[in-house]
């Protein structure tokens, strides 16, 4: 198979404030690292079993919780009381804390020098009255290297900068991987980058020794709404081809090296393009992606299943292209070994169960009915829990329970839907990130963040839905109050805990139906994000809940738009024989 041009030089960055995706999911073993354990620091990372590791906003180790903060740096809260948290030290970092990781006494924070969309456009530090102390120093990404042994007094022991805008990171063995939107301009003609000269990064960093972390190499590549997915030794980047109209191109990283050394082997293009990271999966030697592609000369959509055999990285084939509806769009896509699920926004709006046993031959095994339109899939072994948006009485979140221990015989269980009907004032993080739908399988629990807009005051109020998972249905709990856009949850000593940029709190659920509130920090205040020109930057978040969808209509397909607090919007109309393409 020929393969694309592969750029592995870095081209000029230039730090324009603009958002790609670039989510990561993991699949598979561990990488052996033979690298030195590092002498100079304690609790190196080295010290530790080789895993694969996700990084995430908040880390929770023996009761304490390390919080990237995107406006106040690494926040350290002491919850081994749960009656009565503390905070603890702070480091401000200069920029935006995206993410990190905790390991031996060392958190490894990685911040980016830009906003992107905060108060609802793009803006950089130099738009806005920041305070100085978070205004960045560096262009591009930096990974800070804290020893946080003493939880009142976090000490920055190393810094380490790269090119690019930091998104999402993964850690194997002793190399942080990490990936995020780049924009680069023509060095030949010297032309002024625009947003069309953008693409994403995959730079490594070894922290063997975290005192002496560096960063290794860094690739680049071109094109449109980029993502990343990990597995074992290797990175899948994918996404629009700049070059060819509604088509995908997929490039193979091989990461095996121990030490971060990286090299792109072959890439390959597939019709159609992805929605997000779910789409996309790699299984026993096979890469699996599921596009939407649009049919210009019939006015038609193909939503299909690609499968790649990849054992043989420089040289990736095509073993199968299997149609899942035509005339559709999917809305969600999740992988689950040798099974997958889609949901088909179509006039029936099916859930598609599909087995994937078989690489060259993959196959539905059943299609199921069911109201609204899927957002997210999690799978819970013979049970499928589904987010997504309820569009029987307006547009309202819900999340649904299958039961799918019969592959041939999925069934719809229960479900639960926030907000009142006709209202279009309710809207989830869970829309947006996948992570602040909180299933708690052992404890028997769903946490639905949602936020609401009152037209008379202008103000959002943030709320939890607790929600009881059982083995044959739903039950709606209560509601609770929080500060902020709640984005992460948890439990401590079998309390709840809540976290959003702007407040922790710990909360009892003895009684699902009254849970009540024992404890609340306040991370960075009302008055504070007025000060620093940040306030704006909740609501931006919220309306990131946005989904954009497709529901039908007697002529063809509507696209749906429900915009938090403001008003429901309809884009991409399609009239008899004429489609707009939302």
């Amino acid at each position: 198979m020929s393969a694309f041009r592969s750029i592995t030089g870095i081209h000029r960055l230039v730090p324009l404030s603009l958002c790609l995706s670039g989510g990561l999911c993991l699949i598979g073993c561990a990488l052996l690292s033979t690298s030195a354990p590092g002498t100079s620091f304690p609790g190196s990372v080295s010290d530790v079993i080789r895993e694969i590791e996700e990084a995430d906003i908040v880390k929770v180790d023996d009761g304490f919780l390390y919080i990237a903060n995107p406006y106040t740096g690494l926040r350290i809260i002491d919850a081994t009381d749960v009656q009565q948290p503390r905070m603890m030290g702070r480091v401000p970092l200069g920029g935006r804390s995206v993410e990190l990781f905790v390991q031996n006494g060392v958190a490894l924070v990685l911040t980016a020098a830009d906003f992107l969309n905060c108060a609802g456009e793009p803006i950089g530090f130099e738009q806005a009255v920041f305070d100085p102390q978070v205004v960045p120093d560096y262009e591009g990404s930096r990974l800070w290297v804290v020893d946080v042994s003493d939880a009142d007094s976090p000490t920055v022991v190393r810094t380490v900068d790269f090119d690019g805008f930091v998104t999402d990171t993964r850690r194997v063995g002793d190399v942080i991987y990490a990936t995020g939107n780049a924009f680069f301009g023509s060095d030949d003609e010297g032309d002024a980058p625009s947003i069309f000269d953008r693409g994403a990064f995959v730079a490594s960093i070894n922290v063997a020794d975290p005192a002496g972390a560096f960063l290794v190499e860094t690739e680049l590549f071109p094109g449109f709404s980029l993502d990343i997915h990990v597995d074992n030794d290797a990175l899948y980047v994918y996404g629009k081809d700049s070059d060819v109209f509604d088509t995908s191109v997929v490039s193979y990283v091989d990461i095996s090296d121990p030490a971060g050394d990286i090299a792109v082997r072959d890439q390959f293009r597939v019709p159609g393009t992805v929605r997000n990271r779910f789409f996309v999966d790699a299984h026993n030697g096979a890469f699996r992606i599921v596009t939407e592609e649009f049919i210009e000369s019939v006015f038609s959509r193909v939503v299909a299943l690609y499968v790649f055999d990849v054992t043989n990285p420089d040289e990736i084939t095509r073993v199968a292209r299997f149609p899942i509806a035509i005339d559709a769009r999917v809305t969600a896509v999740r992988f689950d070994g040798d099974r997958a699920y889609a949901d088909i926004a179509s006039r029936e709006s099916p859930l598609s169960v599909l087995d994937v046993s078989d690489p060259a031959n993959p196959r539905i095994t059943a299609e199921l009915d069911v109201p609204g339109v899927g957002s997210k899939l999690i799978p819970l072994g013979d049970r499928l829990v589904a987010f997504g948006f309820d569009t029987s009485a307006g547009v309202r979140p819900s999340v649904i329970l299958y039961d799918v221990a019969d592959p041939a015989a999925p069934r719809r269980l229960s479900s639960v839907v926030v907000g009142n009907a006709f209202d279009f004032s309710s809207g989830s993080a869970a829309a947006v990130d996948d992570r602040s739908l909180r299933v708690l399988e052992d404890a028997g629990l769903i946490l639905l963040p949602f936020s609401e807009y009152d037209r008379e005051t202008g103000l959002f109020a943030d709320s939890v839905l607790f929600i009881e998972l059982r083995d044959t249905d739903l039950r709606e709990g209560g509601v609770l109050q929080h500060a902020g856009f709640v984005k992460r949850a948890g439990v401590l000593d079998t309390r709840l805990w809540l976290l959003s940029n702007r407040s922790f709190q710990t909360v009892n659920i003895d009684d699902l139906d009254v849970p009540a509130s024992l404890a609340a920090i306040e991370i960075i205040g009302e008055q504070e994000l007025l000060d620093a020109g940040l306030s704006g930057c909740e609501n931006s978040a919220r309306r990131e809940t946005t989904s954009v969808f497709s529901v039908p209509n007697p002529c063809g397909t509507l696209g749906l738009v429900p915009l938090v607090g403001m008003f429901a919007g309809f884009v991409g109309l399609r009239w008899c024989g004429v489609r707009g393409r939302p």
